[in-house]
């Protein structure tokens, strides 16, 4: 099955990253710094015990430990050695990176020892909006936030609850300021000159009938790529199938009129480094 061609005749160019460029995505290496392991939001599809071996197999917020600060800047200048300049360092977890004080001293640390490095970073968007402008004036290329849905009721599902300034709010009243801030962040994140990726995890029967809405909401919003992930059915949603790489097809074609569409995403984990595809963790 073909991909999606990387072009949108209505937006700019995708910078030359893995995770948002089909032509970069088998010759680009990237490293993800697991810093970060603390999060402020709960997702339904979200397994994080790291005593099991299934948590630890693969996908997003697993992590084989966590780097310290002076660890993580050290692997950096490591991973530009072996890898070169053009190659990109990030942080993507295994928590939300913007909810660990750790992620922003990283990048800072990083950028003054490598001027010309590349940066990018993934978040639930939770609290993007106060982070925003420290990630514009560190340099950061590239941002991928998770939208999974345009409506409280929907997004509730997929993530029922959020710690906010001390406060765990629950239901859609956690959804409509997550909604919110996911909004507020995209907007100022695109306005200041970063490539926006908005990711989406995808489960057929509560979601993905939002795919086509979230994807024109935050094309309005500035974003320039969407990609939408096959649900890896675990924790709450183990009982959900996986949508087939046919649903996935159609709904990524259905989503192209609006942004640039991403259609190899390995759904890679907090400590990757290398190539997509031929990454090892650290």
């Amino acid at each position: 099955m073909a991909f999606l061609p990387d072009f949108h005749p209505t937006l700019p160019p995708l910078p030359y990253h893995p995770c948002l460029n089909h032509e970069a995505h088998d010759r680009v290496a990237r490293i993800h710094l697991p810093v970060a392991p603390r999060c402020n939001l709960a997702c339904a599809y979200c397994e994080r015990n790291s005593a099991s071996p299934r948590h630890l197999a693969s996908g997003p917020g697993t992590s084989m430990g966590i780097m310290t600060v002076d660890e993580a800047v050290e692997r950096s200048a490591q991973f530009l050695e072996e890898w070169g300049a053009g190659a990109i360092i990030g942080v993507a977890g295994p928590g939300d990176p913007l909810a660990n004080a750790e992620t922003m001293e990283v990048l800072r640390r990083v950028r003054r020892a490598h001027p010309e490095v590349r940066l990018c970073l993934c978040t639930n968007g939770l609290v993007l909006p106060e982070h925003v402008d420290g990630l514009a004036e560190v340099g950061l290329e590239s941002l991928s936030v998770t939208v999974n849905g345009v409506t409280p009721d929907v997004v509730a599902a997929m993530q029922p609850r959020l710690v906010w300034r001390g406060e765990v709010l629950t239901g859609t009243t956690a959804a409509e300021l997550l909604l919110e801030h996911q909004r507020q962040g995209i907007a100022r994140s695109a306005a200041l000159g970063m490539a926006v990726k908005v990711n989406m995890v995808v489960a057929p029967g509560i979601n993905a009938h939002q795919a086509v809405d979230v994807a024109r909401s935050m094309a309005g919003l500035g974003a320039l790529v969407f990609n939408p992930m096959p649900l890896i059915p675990r924790a709450g949603l183990s009982h959900v199938p996986a949508p087939d790489p046919q649903f996935m097809h159609k709904l990524r074609e259905a989503c192209s009129p609006y942004l640039h569409v991403f259609a190899k995403c390995r759904q890679c984990r907090a400590d990757a480094c290398g190539v997509p595809g031929k990454e090892r963790s650290q």
